[in-house]
This record gives C-alpha cells, structure tokens and sequence, in this order.
C-alpha cells in the first residue's frame, strides 16, 4: 500500500487537534500542589473523582491515600501511560497506600469523548485550550437550559439539573469563570517560582459562568 506523507501529516495534526493536551512534553503535576488540590477539593467518601489526563496515576494514588474519597477514575488516552498508571496503582494497592475498599480505575480513553455526569469532584492540570474544550463537557446537564413556550404560551419545564461540579484547575485558570479559592504551589527545584492551584464550582448553583476572574 502506497504511503502519503502529506495524507500521514494531515491524519496526525487531526488526531491531535481531537486531543484535549496534544502537547509534545509532558509535565508532571507535584506532590504539593496534589497536596493542596485535596485540601481546595476535600473529596470525602461519596464523591466520584476524575483526573483527566491521569498520566502515571500520581495524583489518583496521593488522593486515594490523603483523602477519604472511595471512588476514582483516571481517564488517558496514551495507552503507554495509562498502563503505566495502572501498574503504579496495581502498586499502590499491593503496598497499602491506596486503602481497602478504594476503588482506582484507569480509563484509556479521548477525554473529549467521556460522560462526566457521575463526576463530583474533577482534577485538571491542561492547558488553557484543553480548559476550554472540557468546560462545556463538565457543564453538560448543570445549567438551566433557555426556557421555551408553547403554543398555548406555557413554559416547558427544565429537566433535573446535575448538582455543581468541584473542580480544582492547576496552573491555568478557566477564562471567564471565577474561581472560589486560590493557592499557591513552592517546588523545590525551581527557586522562587509559585504554582498556582483554582478551586471552582461549575453549574447553577455555583458561581456564574459569565463573571470575570479576579486579578491574580
């Protein structure tokens, strides 16, 4: 079978673009701004968690461990690293870091393409573009839809909404979306530098999506 480079090309840059972080390096998200996430979060033992874009599972493990969250699921679409995330917590379980009766599962999967309607609590460390794509996603079913009439002139009545969504964003903020909390990440190898960690509640019932974010 012939092969076209510039086809090849194309084929890839549109698998990319359909990728919520098509970045070349990956970046690791630190033990103290995981830390800080599960203070902002405070996921307790009814809350579902996601980690999207779960890498090697790092921040499942640590959350697993420091909170009492019963319920987590990693969604990656690299199938290299998403088997790394499920051995690290195959791991985990095996040496009693994750406790008895957690339940850790990897997914390798488009985030793009995942129903988050279960998710109580969503941990994201992307880009500002990747924010933007999954907001709508995690929105899906917690906003009031525009009312509409009838005919006769009476009102359709809105479906149950999902309850708000906690997410906690790391170094990027979401645009037009106020954050709740902010805090600050110090890593050891980058003196001086400060990471910062959001704390937001996405739906009706939270804050608006329309108001501006506050200077940082």
């Amino acid at each position: 079978r012939s092969f076209h480079p510039i086809q090849h090309r194309q084929k890839k840059s549109r698998a990319r673009f359909l990728m919520l972080a098509p970045r070349k390096k990956l970046w690791s998200t630190p033990s103290c701004a995981i830390h800080i996430a599960a203070k902002l979060a405070n996921p307790g033992s009814n809350d579902i968690l996601y980690d999207v874009g779960c890498g090697d599972g790092r921040v499942l493990v640590q959350l697993a461990s420091q909170t009492t969250c019963r319920t987590l699921i990693g969604i990656e679409i690299d199938e290299q690293r998403a088997a790394e995330a499920q051995e690290n917590i195959t791991n985990a379980i095996k040496s009693g870091c994750i406790p008895p009766g957690t339940t850790v599962t990897i997914r390798c999967e488009n985030a793009l393409e995942v129903d988050y309607s279960d998710a109580t609590v969503v941990f994201l460390y992307l880009v500002p573009r990747g924010l933007r794509l999954i907001k709508s996603l995690l929105l899906r079913g917690r906003i009031k839809p525009p009312e509409t009439e009838r005919a006769g002139g009476s009102v359709v009545a809105s479906p149950d909404l999902l309850p708000p969504l906690r997410v906690v964003t790391y170094m990027a903020p979401f645009v037009d979306e106020k954050y709740e909390r902010k805090e600050v990440c110090k890593v050891d190898h980058q003196q001086g530098a400060e990471w910062p960690i959001y704390l937001y509640t996405l739906g009706d019932g939270g804050n608006a999506a329309n108001e501006s974010e506050e200077k940082r």
